[in-house]
Formats: structure tokens, sequence, C-alpha cells
């Protein structure tokens, strides 16, 4: 009788790092395989093990041997232990080449044209939120480095505001108050799951949030706990949230407010924003500014009506709204939605606009799209679509549109390119800026100007320069 499971191959040697990828982790070639090894640099030796079955992607197991020297000490004492963040031992100005260089080489080859690239002014402390789990210890961190179930204790976080790692610590001790209260996955025991620190970067306020099981509400525990923290806690908002008990999630469900209110003040390019509790917002505004102040330049003076796709709670609406007469944003989640309805009423009165509920991922989307990009109108578009990039109905729209200038904002710029290969017969690369607002990961921020091929020339426009 045949074996159905046969043992894997095993090959075992040693291997050096030979580079750094775009996702600032070490590439390193054993026996034709293309190795990847988090938190190393080019000359790392490793003994490598490698594990080779038919019709299955071969695994290997790693052991270090010796490390070339670094050049820089991660301040973070957690860093290759934490989740968080993936390149505290490389030097930024590295970490930026690395993180763009490829990226700007498929531009010049494929397209003929060079990005802008700005590298971030502030490498530390920019994170305007960060969510920690809490566990029974306490434990209050991150989730450990390529494992969901174990949480990396953090005293202090290195890529959030030093106002929020004070919060921290004072969460930290009042909590040591309170042994019973983090909720154990283990047990399905205690009540506290995360805790959630939003600061602005542009105003003083603070935000803090905590997510209990929903069986905590209205507790006796709930009423000696909130005492607590309104004693000790210093944020401005202070809430409390309430979800269901085997959900993973923080910041979202029934919500009490124990001081402030439910939404903190952030300013933004002279635009005040109300920032829901459980909304999205830009996570570095300072870092994100390159890219309004590209948008801002790029507007032609002749524009009068904006579509705002994957609209959110109208965030470019509204910065650029005084370029326009007509604004008309897209999204599917109608909280966001309303927000920004609200907003736009209160602060631009004379621009008509509307903001419609609709899946742009969904084929139900093809039809209004189409409509509305075939518009004889001055339209400039904006999109900032999520990591995945447009979608195919989108796209499809896009290749039969009227639209003469568009405004490609993407926090994946692999994606954000894949989407302008399949739009190259349609639309012109006119410039393209890259940025990076999250110094320490890999991930960087993206907008590119587009002109439709058909449009009149640039030359013959007049722009705002």
């Amino acid at each position: 009788m045949s074996d159905t499971n046969p043992r894997p191959h095993r090959l075992d040697g040693i291997a050096e790092v030979e580079k750094i990828g775009t996702n600032l982790r070490g590439i390193l070639t054993f026996e034709k395989n293309r190795i990847e090894v988090p938190y190393s640099l080019p000359g790392d030796s490793y003994n490598v093990t490698l594990f080779k079955k038919k019709r299955r992607k071969p695994s290997a197991k790693l052991e270090l041997i010796s490390q070339v020297s670094r050049s820089v000490t991660p301040p973070c004492p957690a860093f290759t232990r934490c989740g968080g963040c993936s390149a505290q031992h490389i030097p930024y100005e590295e970490q930026f080449i690395y993180k763009t260089t490829r990226l700007s080489e498929s531009y010049k080859n494929d397209f003929g044209i060079e990005p802008v690239l700005i590298s971030a002014r502030k490498t530390l402390h920019y994170r305007n939120r960060m969510d920690f789990a809490v566990f029974p210890g306490p434990i209050i961190g991150q989730r450990e480095s390529g494992s969901f179930r174990h949480i990396v204790d953090l005293e202090t976080c290195f890529i959030q505001s030093e106002e929020s790692n004070e919060e921290l610590k004072r969460f930290r001790n009042l909590l040591s108050q309170f042994p019973d209260l983090p909720y154990d996955r283990r047990s399905d025991s205690g009540f506290l799951k995360y805790v959630t620190l939003r600061k602005a970067k542009n105003t003083s306020d603070l935000m803090t949030i905590l997510s209990f099981v929903e069986e905590f509400k209205d507790s006796s525990g709930e009423k000696e706990f909130a005492e607590a923290c309104l004693k000790h806690l210093k944020a401005d908002h202070l809430l409390f949230c309430f979800n269901r008990r085997k959900g993973e999630i923080s910041a979202i469900g029934d919500v009490k407010v124990l001081r402030g209110k439910e939404s903190y003040q952030e300013l933004v390019s002279g635009k005040e924003f109300r920032v829901p509790f459980d909304s999205f917002f830009q996570p570095n505004p300072e870092g994100f500014q390159p890219i309004l102040d590209f948008i801002e330049t790029e507007i032609p003076e002749s524009a009068d009506h904006l579509i705002d796709l994957f609209c959110g709670s109208g965030f470019f609406s509204r910065i650029f709204a005084h370029k326009f007469k007509k604004i008309t944003g897209i999204d599917s989640i109608e909280s966001s939605l309303q927000i920004a309805r609200k907003q736009m009423e209160f602060d631009f009165p004379n621009i008509q606009f509307s903001y419609l509920r609709e899946d742009l991922f969904s084929k139900k989307a093809s039809t209004g799209l189409e409509n509305l990009f075939q518009a004889e109108e001055n339209n400039v578009l904006i999109a900032d679509p999520p990591r995945a990039g447009l979608g195919e109905f989108v796209i499809e729209a896009l290749k039969h549109s009227k639209i003469s200038f568009f405004l490609y904002v993407s926090c994946n710029p692999s994606s954000q390119k894949e989407d302008l290969m399949k739009l190259k017969d349609t639309f012109r690369i006119q410039k393209i800026l890259i940025t990076d607002p999250y110094p320490q990961t890999p991930h960087l921020e993206s907008v590119a100007f587009l002109s439709a091929k058909d449009a009149p020339s640039l030359e013959n426009s007049i722009l705002r320069t």
C-alpha cells in the first residue's frame, strides 16, 4: 500500500541574507528557494532547514548564526517580538530607499515617469491611534509577531504620541487595582478586552476608549470602575464601549460617554474635523499633508464638479470644496455619509452636494458610475480606495468615462500601480507622488494625477501652480 502522507524531504545548510525587500524583510536564497527573514540585514548568516513536500510550498526553519553590526539601536525593547514595527533596526533613510526604489523604477520602466519621493519628517511618535489588547496580568499590548493568540506587554509604544503613552501608564496603574477585570480568552471570564488611545495631532484633544464585553454594561462593577477611571485618567474624552464577548473588536459597539464627547477635534489643512470614536481617520495627518498639498496644486481652476469615490465622511470633499460648485460623494457606509452631509451643510451651504450610498465593489454600482462618469461637466475625480484598489467595476466605468482629470490616492501603491496599468490606454499619468506617513513599517501613501488621453493638453489648461 502506497504512503498517502509521505514525510517531507529535508535539506540543511547555511545561507546569508542578500538584500532587503520592499516589505523591509531580508531575503536569502537556499536551494533555489527565496526565503524572507524578518528583522535581518544583508550579511546576517543563518542555519537553514528546508522541508520539501510534493505539491506543497516548501517551508523553512531558520536559526541565526551571526549578525552584521547594526548602525542603529531599536528604541523599543519589544522590537522583534511585537508585531507593530518591522524596521527599527534599519536607519530611517535606508528604510525609505528600500520601500520606494523598486516602485519608483517600475514607474520609470512602465510609464516613463519618475515619482516625486517625500520621506517622513517624524519617524517616531507619529500615530494618532493605537489599539491595545488587554489580558489578565494585567498584560496590555500588541499582538506578538506572527501570532494572534499571544500579546506582548508594552509599557510604552514608540510610534504613538507621548501624551498617549502617559495615558497608557495611568491606565496600567489603574488596572492593577482591578485584577479580575481583564477578559480571559481561555476561561471566558472577565470583561475588559481593549484600550484604544486617540490623540489629535493639531489640537490638544485626547480620547480613551475602553472596550468591554456587553454583559459588563450597567453592572455594579461598571459603576465602580467608571468612577475610578474618571478619577485617574486624564483624557478629554473618556468612553466605555460594549460589544459581543467573542468578538476581537475594539472601539465599536454600544457606547457610554463618561467625560467629553463621542468625537474628538482635529485640524487638517485649516479645516476642523470632528472624528467619531468609532470612525477611521488618517493615522498620521502630518505625514499625509504632502498628499493634500499635491492635490491642492493639481486641481484645474476650470473644475466645477468633484466626484469623491470611497469618500468616507467627506475628508477630501471638505478640504477641497472651495474649488468646486458641486460635489458628489459615494461610499458604502451610511453612518460616514451622514457625517459628510452634516459637515458639508454646515461648512458650505452654498455648494450643491449629494452623498450616495453604494457598494463600489458590487456590479450593481456599474450603471450609476457609467452615468456619472459620462456627464458633460468639468469633472475632477478623487478616489481613495481600500488597499485592494479600485475594483473591476470602477475600472471598467473609467475606461469608458468622460472624466478629464483623475487624482488617485492610495494606501497601497502596489495595487494602485496595477490599476493604473489597466487604465493605461485611457489615462495618462502626469505626476505621481509617494510619501511615507508610516516609518518603521513597510507601508506608504501615494497620489497620482492623471488626465484623459483625449482631453485637451495640460499646457492649454489653467492649473494652480
